[in-house]
């Protein structure tokens, strides 16, 4: 591979990466921002400690759907 090569694929990863973090997920960006948006409509805050609940259950959603795809992944190796 050259260097042209190296540096397209690092760029589609860095690209792939900053969308699926927009996602909007709690626990990514993409849920930050729906709660940015929320209280932009609304105008009111969101309860920090109900913030702070449901981007936990976001990231042990995600960890968890994270978990399984590897585990597929590796027993299908074998």
């Amino acid at each position: 591979m050259d260097l042209e090569n190296v540096l397209n694929i690092l760029a589609m990863i860095t690209i792939n990466l900053g969308v699926f973090n927009l996602i909007p997920f709690p626990a990514l960006d993409g849920g930050r921002l729906m709660f940015l948006l929320f209280e932009l409509f609304t105008g009111k805050q969101i309860n920090q400690k109900y913030e702070i609940l449901v981007n936990t259950i976001g990231m042990a959603v995600l960890l968890s759907f994270m978990a399984f795809v590897t585990f597929s992944d590796i027993t299908r190796l074998f």
